[in-house]
C-alpha cells in the first residue's frame, strides 16, 4: 500500500513540474511530412516496418504474442506468485520487453526509416537488445537455481 501511494506521490511531482504541452493543431490539408505514433506504440510500429517482416507475418506474430499474454493467467496456474520462481515466464517477460524497448528508442532516434540489417544503428540496437535480454534470462535462470538449491 506505501509503495503505491509513493508511486502516485512521484506521478503528481513529474506532472506538476512537467506538464503536458500540447503540440501545435493538426491540419489535413498540412499534415507533417513523417507521421509517427504515441510511445505506446512506437516499438509495434517499428516492428511492422522493419524490412524483412512482410505486414501480414508481423500482424499475425503480434496477434499470437498477445493471445499468450492473454492465456499466462491460464497456462501458469502454480501457486507461487514471485517470477524468480516461474524462470521461464519471467525469462519471456524480458526477451519481449527488451525487444520492445529497443524497437521503441530506434524509433524515436530514426523517424520515417525503416529498420534494416544493413543499417548500423538497427544492428547495433538489435545486438544490444538481445544481449541484455539474454543477460537478463541467464540471471533470472541463476536464480532460479540458487533458490532451488537453498530450499534442498
Amino acid at each position: 500500500m506505501s509503495l503505491a501511494f509513493a508511486v502516485i506521490g512521484l506521478l503528481a511531482i513529474f506532472v506538476a513540474l512537467f506538464p503536458l504541452q500540447l503540440g501545435k493543431k493538426f491540419d489535413p490539408f498540412h499534415p507533417p511530412a513523417i507521421l509517427e505514433p504515441e510511445w505506446y506504440f512506437m516499438g509495434v510500429y517499428q516492428f511492422l516496418k522493419t524490412q524483412g517482416v512482410q505486414p501480414l507475418y508481423g500482424v499475425l506474430i503480434l496477434a499470437c504474442l498477445g493471445i499468450f499474454l492473454l492465456a499466462v493467467p491460464f497456462i501458469d496456474q502454480g501457486s507461487e506468485r514471485r517470477p524468480l520462481r516461474r524462470p521461464m515466464f519471467a525469462a519471456v517477460a524480458f526477451v519481449v520487453a527488451a525487444e520492445f524497448l529497443g524497437l521503441t528508442i530506434y524509433g524515436y532516434l530514426s523517424p520515417g526509416q525503416v529498420g534494416s540489417f544493413t543499417d548500423p544503428g538497427f544492428t547495433t540496437a538489435f545486438l544490444v537488445t538481445n544481449t541484455a535480454a539474454a543477460v537478463l534470462v541467464f540471471l533470472v535462470l541463476y536464480a532460479n537455481r540458487r533458490i532451488r538449491s537453498f530450499e534442498k
